[in-house]
């Protein structure tokens, strides 16, 4: 559902007006306009991230956990940049820099923010793993892709509450989706602000696509693979968290016009086992759950 051009501009301004709009780090932005560079040096990134200091202890933290699962520990930045590369480094820091603008505290019944961030670092590690199972070519920007699919819903969380709490309850009292709910309570959706959010802080258009589409990946045009990619995982993950039924979730996947859409990519997806695959999801769950503790602590 697209939003009143009027309103979207009017919600922007708000937000924008406020002057509480978080900023990625300029460590983030340098990190990531360097790995986008294939002249950089790693000595380059390196000396970057070595001068934030608690920024450097948090990516040994989370290399040497188990949601990398690495033989032997990483002892230095330089160890860090070798056995995970620069891309997967970059993108690292990136979700790092994002906690620290928003961080998972606990409490809140009617938006709990640690419960927010549990489920998008779920949808990312699913989306990795996805991408992995069906050999899919995403340049390892899946993971942030899922992180960040529901950003918007923080930017609502923060600067129109009210509207998003009726939002919510819409959806939980009236049955439509969260998208529907939102257009009617705040004449715009938070695919939409997510979208305008990751454009804000110069995030790749891989990553931009997937959070403006995620409900809607027929509508991705440039990278519907990563966008059905995401929507999967964040079916997977809401089932997994809300322990729903293994067969429901099967028939709901395969209606899905994300389901299609990689099928056509890989053929692979139609005999997979949904009720298995989601079993062994759970220890990708755990996965995510310690990243998170990790990366924001």
């Amino acid at each position: 559902m697209a939003a009143d051009p009027q309103r979207f501009e009017e919600v922007k301004a708000h937000v924008l007006a406020s002057g509480d709009l978080p900023t990625l780090p300029a460590v983030a932005f340098e990190v990531s306009r360097l790995a986008a560079n294939p002249l950089s040096g790693m000595s380059e990134i390196v000396r970057i991230i070595r001068n934030d200091p608690p920024l450097t202890a948090k990516i040994l933290r989370v290399a040497n956990s188990a949601f990398y699962g690495m033989p032997r520990r990483i002892e230095s930045l330089n160890m860090a940049l070798v056995v995970l590369g620069m891309r997967e480094l970059n993108n690292l820091v990136t979700c790092i820099a994002i906690l620290k603008a928003f961080p998972p505290v606990p409490g809140g019944t009617e938006f709990n923010r640690h419960a927010f961030w549990e489920h998008s670092a779920g949808c990312g590690e699913i989306s990795r793993v996805i991408a992995t199972r069906l050999h899919l070519r995403l340049h390892g920007v899946e993971f942030t892709a899922g992180l960040l699919h529901d950003v918007g819903k923080i930017i609502f969380d923060q600067h129109f509450h009210e509207p998003f709490i009726r939002a919510l309850k819409m959806t939980a009292d009236e049955g439509i989706t969260s998208l529907e709910a939102e257009q009617k309570a705040l004449g715009v959706d938070h695919a939409q602000i997510g979208a305008w959010l990751a454009e804000e802080w110069s995030l790749p258009p891989t990553i931009v696509e997937a959070i403006r589409y995620h409900h809607q990946p027929g509508l991705s045009q440039e990278h519907g693979t990563l966008t059905a990619v995401v929507r999967l995982a964040d079916l997977f993950t809401k089932a997994l968290l809300e322990d729903a039924n293994r067969a429901s979730l099967h028939n709901e996947l395969i209606r899905d016009p994300a389901w299609d859409l990689l099928a056509k990519r890989n053929p692979e997806i139609i005999s997979l086992d949904v009720v298995r695959f989601a079993e062994e999801l759970e220890e990708n769950m755990e996965r995510a759950r310690e990243f998170i503790r990790l990366a924001s602590e």
